[in-house]
């Protein structure tokens, strides 16, 4: 499957503002502290990835070159 530069920035974007509204969720007490960690471990990395993923993709090729490890 290939992931263009513009569904990677949006999966980041996406798991970037769902984590900032877990955030405030835990700052108003709705959700504990632990269900917002677990929320944070499995959010973070697809931010990260997802991140990395758009900053090396170019506009012209719909390819996502290989990153590394």
């Amino acid at each position: 499957m290939m992931m263009k530069r513009t569904w990677a920035g949006g999966i980041a974007l996406a798991s970037a503002l769902l984590m900032v509204v877990g955030l405030f969720l835990e700052l108003a007490g709705l959700t504990p502290l632990w269900a917002y960690e677990i929320f944070l471990v499995m959010l973070f990395p697809v931010f990260v990835i997802c991140l990395g993923l758009w900053w090396m993709a170019r506009e012209h090729d719909e390819d996502i070159p290989f990153i590394g490890y």
